[in-house]
Order: C-alpha cells, then structure tokens, then sequence
C-alpha cells in the first residue's frame, strides 16, 4: 500500500547519477557551442540534428528511459493502481518512437540491417504527417503552443500543485506521475535560455540530447520518488 504521506525526496542535492547525466550533457552542450564558432564542419558532423554522432547518446538516453518504464511497470503494477501501468506503458511507446525517429536519421556506423527499416518506416510516416500538415497549417500552430503551455504547465505549475496541496499530491502519486524536482526545473529553465541565445543548441542534436537527459531523470530521481519505491 502506497503512503502518500511520506513519498517526497529528503534532500534537495544532486544524486551520483543527476551529477553523472547533468555533467555529460553540460560538457557535451559546452563543447558543440565552442565548435559552432570555431569548427562548423565538425560541429555538423558531430552534432547535426540529421546524422550527427551524438544523435546515438541521445539513443541511448532515449532506451534507458524505455527501460526505466518497463522495471516500473514489472516491479510495481501489482502495488500501483491501473492509471500507475498506463503513464508508464505510453512513456515507453513514446520513447520507442522517438528512437525509431533518432534511428532513421543517425549514419549506418554499424552496418544494422534493421537501419533500413528504420528509415523507411519514419520517412511513409513523415510523408503522412506531412500531408496532414498541409492540410491543417493552424492545427499545426495550435499543437505547437498546446506542447508549449503542457510544458509550462509540468515543469513551473504541477510542482507547485503537488507541494501545497495534499488532495492533488495524493492524486498525483496514485496515477504515478513523476513530478519534477527543483534540480530538473532549473536544468530546463538553463536549456530554455541556451536554446533562445544559441542556434547551436536549438537546431542541432543539442537539444533532443538535453531534453531526453532531463526526462530520464526526472524518472528515476523525481520529487515524488517514494511512489517508485516500493
């Protein structure tokens, strides 16, 4: 049985593993900054948002995140509630999707025979989305400022829900929504602000690769983390 009393992180610091992901990611961001100034070829090789190298951490952050959700769903469903299984369920379906994405643009380093497919599965439905699209240029718009004011509404509104008020904290750790720590939101407050000074950052793999690391962790070391312990 959840006690939604006593489920909140205890300290404020960073963990080994937010220091571990939050200093790979600073470096990595600093390094494709310096290189958009003084090497814009090798930043496009090593950074671009369509074949570059690091498209492969981001991958990876991308199928840890997968698997995150999966231990979730294995270890807990049996002392979580439905809604618990079914956050996690479409946090692994969309990030499967979104490495079939990374996939279908990353270099063939490894001769994968299933890269093929990758790219011929995202490329029919990319040419579907496009169409839709086209047809609906103010749908698009609308879905881009919905996505916006969601993330506002996640990173700067919901934390401050869940701290003040008891009933909505102890609704949020029933349906296992991660909420963010104050570590997180600083970390997407920084990324918002390099993404608007930086074209570097916001037209590169920069940013996927940010996002996905805030994300993972936000899974694995949210400010409700006691709902994901059993």
């Amino acid at each position: 049985m959840l006690n939604t009393y006593n489920t909140a992180r205890k300290k404020n610091s960073l963990t080994k593993f937010e220091k571990v992901i939050f200093g790979l990611t600073s470096v990595l961001t600093a390094v494709a900054i310096v290189l958009f100034f003084t090497n814009k070829a090798y930043f496009e090789m090593i950074y671009s948002a369509y074949g570059g190298f690091i498209g492969y951490v981001t991958v990876l952050l991308l199928l840890v995140i997968f698997g995150v959700s999966a231990v979730y769903i294995i270890r807990l469903s049996r002392y979580r509630s439905i809604q618990f299984c079914i956050v996690f369920i479409l946090a692994g379906v969309v990030s499967l999707f979104f490495i079939a994405e990374k996939m279908s643009h990353l270099p063939d380093l490894l001769h994968i025979s299933t890269h093929k497919l990758f790219k011929t599965n995202t490329t029919i439905l990319r040419a579907n989305a496009s169409g839709i699209m086209k047809i609906n240029e103010v749908g698009q718009i609308a879905l881009h400022w919905v996505l916006i004011a969601a993330g506002v509404f996640y990173f700067m509104v919901l934390p401050f829900i869940y701290r003040s008020n008891f009933r909505a904290k102890r609704f949020i750790d029933k349906i296992g929504i991660p909420i963010p720590h104050r570590n997180h939101i600083i970390a997407i407050i920084v990324l918002t602000i390099l993404t608007a000074l930086f074209s570097a950052v916001n037209q590169s793999e920069v940013l996927p690769l940010d996002l996905s690391a805030i994300v993972l962790l936000i899974l694995f070391c949210p400010e409700n983390i006691g709902v994901f312990r059993r």
